[in-house]
């Protein structure tokens, strides 16, 4: 298996960055987005601790981001 292709930093005005750190912040956007849907179709109510669920759903879509789309 090569490695040649992952990117090892991506470099943004000078400045490099991991690539963790963009899928940590493509996944919390994608996690408040499930989470304004849930607001907004009374589906919260469901959930049993808000601030648990909304954590555990950050990392469950970095981990997807991170697996599809951003190769870390």
């Amino acid at each position: 298996m090569s490695y040649d292709s992952l990117p090892i930093e991506m470099a943004i005005g000078g400045v490099y960055f991991p690539p963790l750190v963009f899928a940590s912040i493509l996944g919390a956007f994608m996690a408040w987005s499930v989470i304004y849907i849930m607001h907004r179709y009374d589906l919260i109510g469901f959930v049993w601790h808000p601030p648990l669920f909304y954590l555990s759903l950050v990392v469950i879509c970095t981990c997807l981001i991170g697996v599809f789309l951003i190769p870390i």
